[in-house]
C-alpha cells in the first residue's frame, strides 16, 4: 500500500542548536511531555470536569479518556501505529475531537484537513502524506466527503486504508459508534517528544499550501505559552467555531484545555447570534479567531444587550482596526492582537493586562523564548523602529516542512524562519506588522505598501473590508487595485473613496486606479486575504 511512516529524520531542515534547546529547557519553555499522554494526565487531574461540549452532548475528562482509549484501540486493530499518518476532515463535532485525540493516543501523526477543501486540495494532501487511515463526515454542507475520499484514495493506490465516517454510513467505512463501542482499550503510546505528531497544511496567501510538521515538544511549548500568558485554568471555557483543523482550533479547543483542564465549547459553523447565546450559556471565558469573528460577535452582543463573560479574545491572521477593538471593549470583550503562523504559532502574545493602546496599535509583545530579527532587502539587521522582513525562531517552531526544497527556501542554517512579513520592533519589544514582502506595489520604481492604503480605506464608515494588490500597467509596470466590501452594498462610489483617501493625505500615486466592489474577500481559515486570487483577477481585468 506504500503509506507514509513519518519520523523526525524524514524532515530535512536545520535542527535547533543544543545551546538554544538548553535555554528553552532551563526556562521551562519545553519539556519531555508528549501529546499521546495528555488525555491520561487530564483525566487523572480533572476527571469530573466537563471536557467537550457540542450541541446537546457533553463529556467529562474521565469519559473522554475512555472513548479515546477505545478509538485508539480500534485504530491499532486497523494497523495504525506510531509514525502512521491519519487524515481527518470534519466539522467541529464532538466525535471529531475524540478521534483527533485518539490519533495522538495511538502514537500516530495527526493530519487535519480544512473542512472546505475539495478534490483539488484533498488530492494534494493525500499524495503528500499517504495516510494509513482517514476520518470524515458522510456529507456536510452539501458535499459528499466520504465519497470524495473513496475516489481519491483509489486514485493513488490507497484503496485499503482504514476509514471512519461520522454521522452517516457508507459501504467500506466504519461508523463512529462501531469505533468506540467495543470493549478494547489502549494505553497511550510510548513515543518521543521530538517525534512528529502533527502535520498542518499552511493556508497560503501568495502561493499554494505547504505541509508544516510539529512535534509534541513544539506543540506543547506553544500550548504552555498561551495558557500561561492568558492565565487559563480548569475554571475556564473556550469557544471555538474556527475549524479544529487549523492551528487556532488545535490549540484553543484541543491542547490548551487538556493542559489546564478547561472546557471546549465547539460550534460547527460561525453564527454570531449563536455564539453569543453559547458564550452566555456556558460562561465562556476565552476565544480566538479572525477579525471578522470579533466584529460580528461585538455587533451581536450589542444587539442582544448583553455583557459578555469573555476575559480574552485573541485576534490574528489579518489587520484589526482600532475601531473594531474599541467597540469590542465597550461590549465587555477584551481583545488583543496576536501575531504568528502555522510554522511558529505565537511570535507575539498579549493579554488584557496590557494597556489598550498597545493591544490596539501593535501586534503584540515578543513571546518569551522567541527571537525576532528585522532585516533589510540585503539581509542586513535593522535598528529598532525600522521596518523590514521579520525572521523568527523559538521553542514552538515546527520541525520543518515535508518538502526539503521548502525548508531550504524558508530556513537558514541557524534556524531563522523567513516569515515573508514586513514589520518593525520598537525599543520595548512590541511588534507591528506593516505588510508582506510580496505585498509591495512597485509603481515605476517607487515602492509602497498596500497595507497603508488598506488601513485608510477601512476608516471610511461604509467600508467593512478592503484589500489592495498590484495590477499591471503599460506605463508604470504596477499600479494599485482595490477590492472593497461594504457594510451595505452601494454605500459609496469609487469617487467617494478616492476623495476619502485624498482627504486623509494619501499621495496621489497611491490612489487605486481600479476599484472592485465585492460581497466578500477570499480568505484563508485564519482570516488572511488570499491576495494571489485578487492579483489574478486584477491581471485579468486590466489585461
Amino acid at each position: 500500500m506504500n503509506r507514509t511512516r513519518l519520523t523526525a529524520t524524514d524532515i530535512v531542515a536545520p535542527p535547533a542548536a543544543p545551546d538554544r534547546l538548553a535555554e528553552y529547557r532551563r526556562f521551562g519553555y519545553i519539556s519531555d511531555q508528549t501529546i499521546s499522554a495528555s488525555v491520561v494526565r487530564a483525566a487523572r487531574q480533572w476527571g469530573s470536569q466537563p471536557a467537550i461540549i457540542e450541541g446537546g452532548h457533553q463529556l467529562t475528562y474521565q469519559e473522554l479518556l475512555e472513548v479515546v482509549e477505545r478509538a485508539a484501540a480500534w485504530l491499532g486493530g486497523a494497523g495504525v501505529g506510531p509514525g502512521d499518518v491519519v487524515c481527518w476532515q470534519t466539522p467541529n463535532w464532538w466525535e471529531a475531537h475524540v478521534l483527533g485525540l485518539a490519533v495522538w493516543h495511538a502514537g500516530a501523526v495527526s493530519c487535519p484537513i480544512a473542512p472546505f477543501y475539495r478534490e483539488h486540495e484533498l488530492r494534494q494532501v493525500i499524495e503528500q502524506v499517504r495516510p494509513a487511515a482517514v476520518v470524515t463526515a458522510e456529507t456536510f454542507r452539501g458535499f459528499a466527503h466520504a465519497e470524495a475520499f473513496d475516489d481519491l484514495l483509489a486514485g493513488v493506490g490507497l484503496a485499503d486504508v482504514a476509514r471512519v465516517v461520522l454521522r452517516g454510513t457508507r459501504p467500506g467505512w466504519s461508523p463512529f459508534d462501531v469505533v468506540v463501542s467495543h470493549g478494547r482499550r489502549q494505553e497511550s503510546a510510548s513515543v518521543g517528544a521530538d517525534d512528529p505528531c502533527l502535520i498542518l497544511f499552511t493556508s497560503g496567501t501568495t502561493s499554494g499550501a505547504k505541509a508544516a510538521v510539529h512535534s509534541s515538544r513544539s506543540l506543547l511549548a506553544e500550548t504552555r505559552q498561551l495558557a500561561g500568558a492568558w492565565g487559563l485554568s480548569w475554571e475556564d471555557a473556550a469557544y471555538m467555531a474556527a475549524p479544529l483543523q487549523h492551528i487556532t482550533g488545535v490549540l484553543n479547543a484541543m491542547t490548551i484545555p487538556l493542559q489546564v483542564g478547561a472546557s471546549a465549547v465547539l460550534a460547527d459553523r460561525w453564527e454570531a447570534d449563536v455564539a453569543v447565546a453559547d458564550i452566555m450559556r456556558h460562561r465562556v471565558t476565552y476565544s480566538a479567531g479572525a477579525t471578522v469573528f470579533l466584529q460580528e460577535l461585538t455587533d451581536a452582543a450589542r444587539a442582544a444587550r448583553v455583557h459578555m463573560p469573555l476575559r480574552m479574545f485573541a485576534c490574528g491572521g489579518a489587520a484589526v482596526p482600532r475601531a473594531v477593538m474599541e467597540r469590542s471593549e465597550e461590549q465587555g470583550i477584551p481583545a488583543a492582537r496576536v501575531y504568528g503562523m502555522t510554522e511558529l504559532p505565537t511570535v507575539t502574545v498579549m493579554n488584557r493586562a496590557h494597556p489598550f493602546d498597545l493591544r490596539a496599535e501593535t501586534d503584540g509583545a515578543i513571546a518569551p523564548g522567541v527571537q525576532v530579527r528585522v532585516v533589510g532587502t540585503d539581509g542586513e539587521p535593522l535598528a529598532a523602529g525600522c521596518a523590514g522582513e521579520l525572521l523568527v525562531r523559538g521553542p514552538e517552531q515546527m520541525l520543518g516542512y515535508l518538502d526539503p526544497d521548502a525548508n531550504r527556501a524558508a530556513l537558514d542554517d541557524a534556524g531563522w524562519f523567513s516569515t515573508g512579513d514586513v514589520g518593525l520592533v520598537d525599543g520595548a519589544g512590541f511588534v507591528t506588522i506593516t505588510g508582506r514582502v510580496k505585498d509591495v506595489i512597485n509603481r515605476g520604481g517607487e515602492k509602497f505598501s498596500a497595507r497603508d492604503i488598506e488601513d485608510l480605506l477601512v476608516k471610511h464608515p461604509a467600508v467593512r473590508h478592503a484589500a489592495v494588490v498590484p495590477g499591471p500597467d503599460a506605463r508604470f509596470g504596477e499600479v494599485p487595485v482595490a477590492f472593497v466590501v461594504f457594510d451595505q452594498p452601494g454605500q459609496a462610489s469609487a469617487e467617494d473613496l478616492s476623495r476619502h483617501l485624498r482627504a486623509a493625505g494619501l499621495a496621489r500615486q497611491k490612489t487605486p486606479v481600479a476599484w472592485h466592489f465585492v460581497d466578500a474577500l477570499p480568505m484563508t481559515p485564519s482570516g488572511k486575504v488570499k491576495k494571489f486570487e485578487l492579483v489574478a483577477t486584477a491581471e485579468e481585468r486590466l489585461g
